[in-house]
């Protein structure tokens, strides 16, 4: 009888051991999204201007950057879930909300498709914070904007920092949709400085918290 090979003897003790490769374990990966306030959608026009504005590419700092998404357990300490992530960059996901956040906001016209377009001001936003803080059980939020006319001619700036409160700690749907209200009011805070910036001569406001 000819001798089995290498390869055939070793599946076949496998095969009389009754062995088998482990089964595949489930991705338990959790995706999350930012979302628009609905009730925005039927904002009704106010008297008064109505502008249309560019909103500039969203800035993150590099410990921002990516899907995953964290949460602060110190005041200089972080951790990443792996297993709890953004569906969409963080950039992309603000820069999206914000975006509806506006278009739903009677004070604006219109917020153009690109800056080559016609338009009043542009909106420069760099997120410095969007995480949940463990220890406060809050969601936070903190960006700093700048309102700039068409022509380049920086008309405003702000710090804007608010935290949502009533975070269990360890519901990360929930987690999310108090972060997109917290970005939701910073599109609030930008409408007020558009008003502000009307004036030329305007001083930029004291940042707001």
């Amino acid at each position: 009888m000819k001798a089995l090979s290498l390869p055939l003897a070793f599946a076949a003790v496998l095969l009389a051991a009754g062995c088998s490769l482990p089964p595949a374990q489930p991705d338990l990966t959790r995706y999350y999204v930012l979302t628009t306030a609905a009730a925005r959608s039927n904002a009704v026009a106010p008297a008064g201007p109505h502008w249309r504005v560019a909103l500039r590419p969203v800035e993150v700092p590099s410990f921002l950057r990516g899907k995953i998404m964290q949460v602060r357990v110190a005041p200089n300490e972080l951790t990443y879930l792996d297993e709890v992530r953004w569906a969409e960059t963080l950039e992309a996901g603000v820069g999206r909300v914000l975006r509806e956040s506006l278009e739903g906001r009677g004070e604006i016209a219109r917020v153009v498709a690109s800056p080559a377009e016609e338009h009043d001001f542009d909106i420069a936003v760099r997120i410095l914070r969007c995480e949940g803080d463990r220890e406060k059980g809050v969601a936070r939020f903190t960006a700093a904007v700048e309102i700039y006319s068409a022509s380049g001619e920086r008309r405003g700036r702000d710090i804007f920092t608010t935290e949502v409160p009533g975070w269990d700690r360890s519901n990360y749907g929930q987690l999310a949709a108090m972060l997109s209200e917290a970005v939701d009011s910073f599109g609030d805070r930008i409408v007020t400085l558009l008003g502000q910036a009307e004036t030329p001569s305007a001083k930029s406001p004291t940042p707001s918290g």
